[in-house]
């Protein structure tokens, strides 16, 4: 293509005409499977911007057109939104535009109000983590086996699914939280809060009781199941499995990922119950200001080699430690 510089590209907020490239984009990027089935509808995803559900940029090539794309995700329009659909045709790459569309992304998340960002990145290469480690985010969990290689275009070159580690950026003061988790836990959660920035009052567990209340989901296409618990109880436990249950046996799911609230003083004892179930540590899921923490573990049924995962950031190459001897502990 000749020599490219910086200054032949630009990226903004994506437009009708930019719409109509991005199917081509994905299908180049990504084939025809790509999990966000919106990028191959202009009309979709449009539809999507104008809810705000979505907040796309575009990376535009002073010849070549729409060269990238990239998004803020807000299914449920709350106060955080996820940085993601991020892609770039290989010809255009490494001229830094995921850092450019990150740029405009936070650029925009600002402008809204939101009050944090999170992104997900993949682990079968350091690029979209680099960007992460880059912009000062930092991971706070990870989702192993989060899909399969066949969503990536992976099945001929990847012995197994796709792990992510979930990077997290707060765009306002996080104030102060307050976590029940067991002591165990406890350096590993109190170093990911001092990275955030955001203090975090470890208080003493209090006891089960009363009625568990719990949410589940499952997503076919990347086979994972999800378990919320919204309120624990002293049947969580019990809950917990049967969903688990449910999910594997039923559904087909080869993750399920846990989620408890770490405000509760009895999520403490649900998480050992939990781990009791197969269940191991992976980290936390930040919240906006004024609303606690959620504690994330996962129970994972195929065979993930953590050897294989490539991991950039110092940090994130600890909390994988704990977390590979955590899946160890648990097991034995």
């Amino acid at each position: 293509m000749g020599d490219i510089s910086a200054a032949d590209y630009f990226t903004r907020r994506l437009t009708p005409a930019d719409a109509l490239a991005i199917p081509e984009l994905t299908n180049r990027v990504n084939g025809p499977g790509y999990i966000h089935a919106e990028v191959y509808h202009p009309q979709q995803l449009l539809n999507l911007n104008r809810t705000g559900r979505l907040v796309s940029v575009v990376a535009v090539h002073k010849k070549d057109g729409v060269v990238g794309h990239s998004a803020l995700e807000r299914p449920d329009l709350g106060p955080i939104a996820e940085t993601g659909e991020a892609m770039v045709l290989p010809e255009h790459q490494h001229h830094h535009l995921l850092d450019r569309m990150k740029v405009t992304l936070t650029e925009e998340a600002r402008k809204i109000g939101l009050a944090g960002v999170f992104g997900n990145a993949v682990t079968h290469h350091p690029f979209s983590q680099r960007t992460e480690e880059r912009f000062n985010a930092h991971p706070t969990s990870f989702l192993l086996a989060a899909s399969p290689a066949t969503a990536h275009r992976l099945e001929a070159a990847h012995s197994q699914r796709v792990s992510l580690v979930s990077y997290f950026t707060y765009l306002v003061e996080p104030g102060s939280t307050v976590a029940y988790l067991p002591e165990r836990h406890r350096e590993i959660v109190g170093r990911i809060y001092q990275l955030l920035g955001r203090r975090v009052e470890f208080r003493a567990p209090g006891a089960l009781g009363g009625a568990g209340k719990i949410a589940t989901s499952y997503d076919p296409a990347t086979q994972q199941g999800m378990i919320k618990v919204i309120e624990p109880g002293a049947d969580s436990a019990e809950q917990i499995d049967q969903a688990r249950h449910g999910l594997l046996n039923n559904f087909g799911a080869e993750v399920i990922y846990l989620e408890l609230p770490l405000d509760h003083p009895a999520s403490a004892d649900v998480c050992g119950e939990a781990e009791q179930l197969g269940f191991f540590f992976s980290g936390i899921v930040p919240q906006p200001p004024g609303i606690g923490d959620r504690l994330r573990l996962q129970f994972v049924k195929t065979p993930i080699d953590l050897g294989l995962l490539q991991i950039v950031g110092e940090f994130a190459r600890e909390l994988l430690s704990y977390i590979g001897s955590e899946r160890t502990r648990v097991k034995a």
